[in-house]
C-alpha cells in the first residue's frame, strides 16, 4: 500500500508478482496434500455433533479457549459500540480515573456535513452502496461459483490444474487485486461497476468451497432412479438437487455478502469518491484529526458490525450440518 501511495507502480507490480508466486506454490501444495472428502449433507441431531466435556483436560481446554476468544475477539468488537455511545469527559475524577458520558453525537454527526465538502456522503448512502455492492457480489459469485464447484466436484486432470488458480485470491492481498484491476481496467475506473467484480474475485473461493461438498455428495443413483420413473431434468433438479443444495447455496451467498461488506483494500483503490462503502467511509474519518472524527469512525464501524453479525447469524442458521470446511 505504501508503494502505491508514493507512487511507484512498477515496484508495486513486482511485489505483487512475488506474492502471487508464493501463493501459487502454497495452493499447489494444498491441492496435492489435502484429500478431498464428501461431506454428509443430511441433517443430524445436535447430540451427534455436540457433547459436554467429560475429562478435566477437556474442561481446561474449553475454559482456556473461551477466555482466549473472549479476550482477543469479543472484547475488541464489543468495545466499538460501547465507545461509540460514550464520550470521554474532560473532567476526570479525584483519583484520575477516566469518566465517560453517554452521547449519541457521534451518530448524529454522521448526517451533518459541517465542512460543506463535496465529497461528503451520508452514512445511509454509504450503507446503501455497501448493500448494493454486496447484492451484486452474491449474484456474480453464485453465477460463477456453481459451474466451478460442479467441475471440481468430480475433478479430472484439467480441473486439478485449475483448482490452485481458483484458490489464489485466498492468499492474495486485496490491495494486489485492486492494483490488478487498475492496470487492466484503468479506463473503467470512473464507473462503480468494477467494485462488485473485485469483491467477487475475493469471495469466489469461499463460495466454491461451500458449494463443492454439497454437489459432490448428491448420489447419482437418486438422479438415475428419478429419471427411470419418468421425471424430467427440471423435476430431477427440483426434487433431488435443490433440497440438498439449498442450505449450501444460502451459506455461500451469505459468505459472499459478508466478505463484500467488509472488503477494504481493493475497494479503496478502485471505488469512486462519491460511491464509498462503509469501510472506505471509516478510513476517511480515521484519516482526519479530532476526537469527533474518531467517534464517527467508531459509529460507522458499529453499523458495519451489526450488518455483519446479521449475516453471520444467517450462516449459522443455514450452514450445512456437520460440515467442517468452507
Amino acid at each position: 500500500m505504501r508503494v502505491l501511495r508514493l507512487p511507484n507502480l512498477p515496484l508495486a507490480a513486482l511485489l505483487s508478482v512475488i506474492q502471487l508466486i508464493c501463493t501459487l506454490i502454497v495452493s499447489l501444495i494444498y491441492t496435492r496434500v489435502v484429500t478431498r472428502t464428501t461431506i454428509q449433507t443430511a441433517p443430524r441431531s445436535a447430540g451427534a455433533n455436540i457433547r459436554k466435556p467429560k475429562t478435566v483436560r477437556e474442561k481446561i481446554f474449553i475454559t482456556a479457549s473461551v477466555i482466549l476468544l473472549t479476550s482477543f475477539f469479543l472484547l475488541p468488537l464489543s468495545a466499538l459500540p460501547f465507545r461509540s455511545l460514550f464520550r470521554i469527559e474532560a473532567d476526570r475524577g479525584q483519583r484520575g480515573e477516566v469518566q465517560y458520558g453517554f452521547t449519541t453525537d457521534y451518530y448524529t454527526e454522521l448526517f451533518i456535513n459541517r465542512r460543506g465538502s463535496v465529497f461528503y456522503v451520508p452514512p445511509i448512502q454509504a450503507t446503501a452502496n455497501s448493500l448494493g455492492y454486496a447484492g451484486a457480489t452474491v449474484a456474480l459469485s453464485l453465477l460463477l461459483g456453481f459451474p466451478a464447484a460442479l467441475a471440481l466436484a468430480k475433478p479430472t486432470r484439467l480441473e486439478k490444474i485449475l483448482d490452485p488458480l481458483i484458490i489464489l485470491p485466498l492468499g492474495s492481498s486485496a490491495v494486489m487485486l485492486g492494483l490488478g484491476f487498475i492496470i487492466s481496467f484503468g479506463a473503467w475506473l470512473t464507473s462503480p461497476v468494477l467494485v462488485p467484480f473485485a469483491h467477487t474475485l475475493v469471495a469466489l473461493p469461499f463460495v466454491i468451497r461451500a458449494l463443492q461438498p454439497a454437489i459432490a455428495s448428491i448420489p447419482d443413483r437418486l438422479r438415475q432412479a428419478a429419471s427411470s420413473l419418468g421425471a424430467s431434468p427440471l423435476e430431477v433438479w427440483k426434487n433431488i438437487d435443490l433440497p440438498i443444495l439449498r442450505r449450501a447455496t444460502l451459506a455461500a451467498a451469505t459468505f459472499a455478502f459478508t466478505i463484500s461488506l467488509g472488503e477494504f483494500g481493493a475497494t479503496l483503490l478502485i471505488s469512486r469518491p462519491e460511491y464509498p462503502t462503509i469501510p472506505v467511509a471509516i478510513e476517511r474519518f480515521l484519516s482526519q484529526p479530532g476526537g469527533l472524527n474518531y467517534g464517527q469512525a467508531m459509529a460507522m464501524a458499529t453499523i458495519l458490525m451489526f450488518l455483519t453479525v446479521a449475516s453471520i447469524l444467517l450462516i449459522e442458521k443455514f450452514r450445512l450440518p456437520g460440515s467442517g470446511e468452507f
